[in-house]
């Protein structure tokens, strides 16, 4: 079996060459820290250049406006979202996935509470 190219620093999962991650579990977690604030978010992994985050969002909180270097990954996991860019406004749904290209300007709104599962591609961790 080989060995992980890279340790992972923060709190991430231990050096393994495979991950499994429950992510019912640890949006439970983020649902319970977010009564009083706007947004909460969880590093899931990071791993050779790719980021896996959770957020959760409280209704009505936006992302106003920005952009990464790599490709994104959007994912709906729960509630409803709306995801703004390049003169489109899309519904995401349970399910459904977007993906944006590197520099793609965007906007993510939580219609209602909403959990999503973001993966964002670039840099050295």
């Amino acid at each position: 079996m080989p060995d992980t190219t890279h340790i992972p620093a923060g709190d991430f999962p231990s050096k393994a060459p495979v991950h499994h991650l429950d992510l019912e579990a640890e949006a439970h977690k983020l649902l319970e820290k977010l009564p009083g604030h706007r947004r909460q978010t969880r590093n899931l992994a990071r791993e050779a250049g790719v980021s896996v985050l959770m957020m959760a969002m409280e209704t009505g909180d936006i992302l106003k406006d920005h952009a990464t270097d790599g490709v994104v990954t959007v994912q709906l996991l729960s509630g409803r979202a709306v995801l703004a860019s390049e003169n489109q406004r899309v519904d995401l749904l349970k399910g459904h996935l977007s993906v944006l290209q590197p520099g793609v300007r965007h906007d993510l709104t939580a219609e209602e509470q909403s959990v999503l599962l973001l993966t964002i591609t670039g840099g050295n961790e």
